[in-house]
């Protein structure tokens, strides 16, 4: 015989009434029903615990010893059915995945506000790194799962990928810069002013200003751009408030950025995902679709 969660809530709902009848009431079975478990439960163990007296029951001095145990028991029973529930919903447990500054900076808020609600128990750790430095974190298991933008990182059969999105990259200048305005920009023009990047963008190759503002943190870059002359590449999603309130501009570059950056994501090969993470790349994908149709602000 287990010893179920079902037993041991008959025991303390027997000794708290004080009595078959009521404790099945109580439990919404027979009280015939509920005297049998009772029952089969001390002949496995070999002891009472229930005195029988009268029309009620009395805890025998080693069933008051049972009973003593088996509340504690029965709350951390309680508490690992309720957690197993929600980790199955993806309402609960940690997650540890990683994402380059750009994709960040655009989408974590809006992460963050789908899972801390009332109802979840949720651990979310964010690694905000390169592509190359995110795929180490990965193969050391530091990270569940990452993201990453098409062409930035090279992988070998331990890696799966698959495709959640897209960004729309654009190159910004603050409003009132002497590129501002003008059409037909090369990126010779560009190489004219310094640059903010998180990392030396690999289509600027050869065009990069010797001056330079590199830092992770796209908040603290556009801050930046906004009061300066540097240049910058990011997502049309993530300075859409500011291009819609003209603090910044699109730089007109022909042909020097794609329409579009896939986004994927990457685990290692076999993997089985947490119903959390499953939760949490779903999420993405939708936040990315939002933001390729303007629907994210910055």
């Amino acid at each position: 015989m287990t010893l179920s969660l079902t037993r041991l809530q008959q025991l303390i709902s027997v000794a708290r009434c004080g009595s078959f009848s009521r404790a099945a009431e109580e439990l919404h079975i027979s009280q015939p029903a509920l005297s049998r478990s009772i029952a089969v439960t001390e002949r496995h163990y070999g002891f009472p615990i229930f005195n029988r007296i009268g029309h009620g029951v009395q805890l025998t001095a080693a069933g008051a010893q049972v009973l003593e145990q088996a509340e504690p028991l029965l709350q951390s029973m309680r508490v690992f059915d309720r957690n197993m529930g929600l980790l199955a919903t993806g309402k609960a447990g940690t997650l540890k995945i990683g994402i380059p500054p750009l994709l960040a900076s655009q989408i974590l808020a809006d992460l963050a506000r789908t899972f801390f609600t009332p109802s979840g128990e949720i651990e979310l750790r964010i690694s905000i790194r390169s592509g190359p430095a995110l795929l180490d974190e990965l193969k050391n298991d530091v990270v569940e799962f990452f993201l990453l933008a098409e062409s930035q990182v090279e992988f070998g059969p331990e890696i799966e990928t698959k495709a959640i999105g897209a960004i729309a990259p654009t190159c910004v200048a603050r409003q009132g810069h002497p590129l501002a305005g003008r059409s037909g920009l090369t990126p010779q023009d560009l190489s004219d002013y310094p640059w903010a990047s998180s990392v030396e963008p690999p289509a600027m190759s050869g065009h990069l200003n010797t001056s330079r503002f590199v830092c992770d943190n796209y908040h603290v870059l556009r801050e930046a751009v906004l009061h300066t002359d540097l240049v910058c590449i990011c997502s049309r999603a993530f300075v859409s408030q500011d291009l819609a309130a003209g603090r910044l501009c699109e730089l007109d570059v022909p042909g020097f950025l794609p329409a579009e950056t896939i986004i994927s994501v990457a685990w290692l090969t076999g993997r089985i995902f947490s119903p959390l993470a499953t939760a949490a790349i779903k999420r993405i994908g939708m936040l990315l679709l939002a933001g390729s149709a303007g629907g994210i602000d910055a």
